[in-house]
């Protein structure tokens, strides 16, 4: 992977190592430089770099931490749901129906956490029928309300908070629970602002636009400090050090975004498989979901 990911780079360092080299020692062109500056040059890079790298990693771990919290958050909601929300001497007169009522509940906090992982990635834009994978977990009416709101993930917390109003309406549940369930959606609602801030509002553009001007820089005038003082051997190590530089610019560039369904990005699909499976069962589900595996070392 890493040959596949870096031979053009390592390509393109090679040849301009070989061009300068040929020209300093077969044309007799004196186009080497003093290495002395390099030193300095090269310290100020690897701050640059550093400062960008750090405020990227900060981003996905931002990011990691809130999909953490929302697979937390879900199994709170399903386990009070029956201890708090839906107790059961609320349903002593219609047992037939509180398993349906839960899995209603259960299955929409699902849906959620699958709509979040799709908005974030814009699968939309790529599979305009990506919503249809809801109807195991939605019915009719609810994904036709889905379809046709601005953000859906929000929509799905409404629909829950409207769903248990009506439940109040009903006397099956006091003001005070109503509050109670408000808090844990006001809690959804948090992590899916936190994640919607990392994906809309990249790194400031000033941070990865000069990192890369700076590192290409640095990186372009290495071969020329290092013909006159390495001869031959300014070839490997020019292009090493390059490989080097640009690759830590590319792990920054890489790493800003965790949402975009790259391989190093946040593991959305399997954390909505979890909190799936987990919530059916929870239900007493027999036939449950397989927990997503990695693929080639890759779990997305």
């Amino acid at each position: 992977m890493i040959i596949q990911f870096a031979w053009r780079t390592l390509l393109l360092f090679s040849i301009l190592a070989m061009g300068v080299y040929y020209v300093h020692t077969h044309l007799m062109i004196p186009i080497g430089l003093s290495f002395l500056p390099y030193g300095t040059m090269g310290t100020a890079v690897a701050i640059t770099l550093g400062f960008r790298n750090n405020s990227a990693y900060e981003r996905f771990w931002e990011a990691l931490t809130a999909w953490g919290g929302l697979v937390n958050q879900s199994r709170i909601f399903s386990r009070q749901l029956l201890s708090v929300y839906l107790p059961p001497v609320a349903h002593r007169e219609r047992e037939g129906n509180r398993l349906e009522l839960h899995q209603s509940f259960v299955y929409r906090q699902t849906a959620f956490a699958h709509v979040l992982r799709m908005n974030l990635r814009r699968e939309e834009l790529t599979n305009a029928a990506c919503w249809t994978q809801l109807s195991p977990l939605l019915s009719e009416d609810e994904l036709t309300i889905l379809q046709q709101a601005t953000n859906k993930p929000n929509c799905l917390l409404n629909l829950q908070s409207m769903a248990y109003a009506k439940l109040g309406d009903s006397l099956e549940s006091s003001l005070f629970r109503q509050i109670q369930f408000e808090t844990i959606l006001a809690e959804f609602t948090q992590l899916q602002g936190q994640c919607e801030r990392i994906k809309n509002t990249p790194l400031p553009r000033q941070y990865a636009f000069f990192t890369k001007v700076f590192v290409w820089i640095f990186v372009g005038l290495i071969p020329f400090g290092l013909v006159g003082e390495l001869g031959w051997l300014s070839i490997p190590t020019s292009v090493l050090l390059s490989w080097i530089f640009v690759t830590l610019e590319q792990v920054g560039d890489y790493t800003e975004n965790p949402f975009e369904g790259g391989i190093n990005d946040v593991p959305m699909s399997a954390l909505c498989q979890t909190i799936e499976i987990e919530g059916k069962e929870w239900l007493g589900e027999a036939n449950l979901p397989k927990a997503q595996q990695p693929t080639d070392g890759i779990l997305l």
